[in-house]
């Protein structure tokens, strides 16, 4: 379970694919980007607006510095003089064009070839009616825009690179002081947190020594809640190993206590053995002893006979019939009684030997099968053999005497409930790869797909406090499974019957064959 947490906590715990601190970085360079260029957007707009109205302040200070001599040169028509000072205003940077224009005497400078809307104009008064405002011509000028751009884009140019090279400065400063404060520590606990196995083996260690602020306290709490996962996992494996410990104390108990169950089933079972086979051996020893009681008489008849010397050939001949059908049936009554002994001998021996031995399966289905007939006589059902296996085999043969019974006995118990006739078919035949089929086949009621499920649950039985023990699939499953190391298989459709198949493996067959 700790390797298996161990692989969970390094699934999660994984490096990050992107720093901390280069997204912070990022972030905060990107806010005073914008703010910068909302900054140089307001700035460009200012700076022009104030430019222009410097160019428009200057040219307004410099005509009206030169506005008097000008009106004297235009009005004397002056046009040398008149030409200087408009070569003058013209000389001006912000100044593009300069040109006078009078009704009388046509026009003084360069007027522009085409209209253009940023034109300021001045009127010219006559000199003599100054006070009057007697317009003598018009003054026009027109700012050099690319000047001023220049001269803005220059201030916004040095601004930029200033705005620049401040947000690397800042962009360093700020990751010095976040790797300092918040990085190098998010690393330590980050690598903390990868280190292998950190439940079961944590370092001891303290992961920010001296810090006293939030990650301080995270450290701390996070090395705490470390050592508590460490002592509940420690706790957690020693509950298991007691567990373990204690399911297989159980088991090993368990186990001790099916093997005496089967030993106690063992020796019901020859019990019942035992009496059913007492029972069959009264008939014939019965029937014996009549016979030998016959003989008995007839001796005694002859023997008085021939002493008083009244014997005749009659007589004799009478008797010696008599005692000739009674030796017949003497000998017939011992020959099935020591059939039955001698099958009951085998099977008891059998059921109570647990060494591997070679025999005939198909043998000793029949010797089990014959010493639970004079049981099965007490009953409306019967059992049907059909083997055709005729296999050695080298097993327990107790084992697969025990099965048979259990087999046969279970199904007239439990499965001809409520019926007054049935027949068991116990069959016996090889299988196309060399393994041995035993069925047990019965055409009563049929198992439930509820009951199916828990037919070889030890202590589950249908008839509970009805004779029951719950045991009897329960020790077939145990003794074919580990005993034999075989298969079983319970095919059942209620109201039709039930088929119980039991295939031992081929690998248990002898070398030879009885066929």
């Amino acid at each position: 379970m700790g390797a298996n947490r161990s692989r969970r906590e390094d699934d999660i715990s994984t490096k990050p694919k992107t720093g901390l601190s280069r997204t912070f970085i990022l972030y905060t360079l990107g806010s005073f980007a914008v703010l910068s260029l909302i900054f140089i957007g307001g700035l460009t707009q200012y700076l022009w607006q104030r430019e222009m109205g410097r160019a428009i302040t200057t040219t307004e200070t410099l005509f009206q510095a030169s506005k008097e001599p000008l009106e004297r040169a235009v009005w004397s028509i002056n046009k040398a003089s008149a030409d200087q000072i408009v070569a003058g205003l013209l000389s001006l940077e912000v100044v593009d064009q300069v040109w006078v224009e009078t009704p009388d005497t046509g026009t003084y400078g360069f007027p522009a070839d085409e209209a253009v809307n940023d034109i300021i104009s001045y009127d010219l008064l006559s000199p003599i009616q100054y006070s009057a405002g007697g317009q003598i011509g018009t003054v026009h000028f027109i700012i050099d825009r690319a000047e001023i751009t220049e001269q803005v884009t220059s201030v916004v140019v040095s601004t930029v690179i200033s705005i620049v090279f401040y947000l690397l400065f800042l962009a360093i400063i700020l990751q010095l002081i976040f790797d300092r404060l918040i990085g190098f520590p998010l690393s330590k606990i980050v690598e903390y947190l990868n280190i292998p196995g950190l439940i079961e083996t944590p370092p001891n260690i303290e992961l920010l020594p001296g810090r006293q602020d939030e990650l301080g306290v995270l450290a701390n709490s996070l090395q705490t809640m470390v050592m508590k996962r460490h002592a509940d996992l420690k706790q957690i494996q020693a509950y298991q190993q007691n567990l373990e410990d204690l399911v297989d104390q159980r088991t090993e108990q368990l186990k001790q206590v099916q093997d005496e169950l089967i030993q106690a089933d063992n020796l019901a079972a020859l019990g019942s053995l035992v009496a059913g086979v007492s029972h069959e051996l009264n008939t014939p020893l019965g029937n014996g002893l009549m016979a030998a009681t016959t003989i008995s008489e007839a001796c005694v008849i002859l023997k008085r006979d021939l002493s008083h010397e009244a014997l005749t050939r009659e007589l004799l001949e009478e008797q010696l019939d008599r005692v000739t059908e009674c030796s017949t049936v003497i000998e017939k009554t011992l020959a099935r009684a020591r059939e039955l002994v001698q099958n009951f001998r085998q099977v008891a021996v059998d059921r109570q030997s647990e060494k591997r031995r070679e025999f005939n399966i198909d043998h000793i289905i029949r010797e089990t099968i014959a010493t639970i007939q004079p049981s099965m006589r007490a009953t409306p059902f019967s059992v049907k053999l059909d083997l055709s296996a005729d296999v050695n085999v080298v097993s327990y043969p107790g084992a697969i005497s025990q099965i048979v019974t259990n087999l046969v006995e279970n199904a007239v118990k439990h499965g001809y409930e409520g019926q007054d006739a049935g027949e068991v078919t116990v069959s016996s035949r090889k299988n196309h790869d060399g393994a041995i089929i035993i069925e047990c086949n019965d055409d009563g009621c049929g198992i439930s797909d509820g009951n199916l499920k828990r037919l070889f649950e030890p202590f589950f039985t249908t008839k509970f406090g009805k004779g029951g023990s719950g045991l009897g699939m329960a020790i077939v499953y145990r003794l074919v499974t580990e005993v034999i190391g075989g298969q079983i298989h319970v095919k059942s459709t209620v109201g039709e019957g039930t088929t119980i198949t039991i295939v031992i493996p081929a690998s248990l067959r002898s070398i030879q064959s009885a066929a």
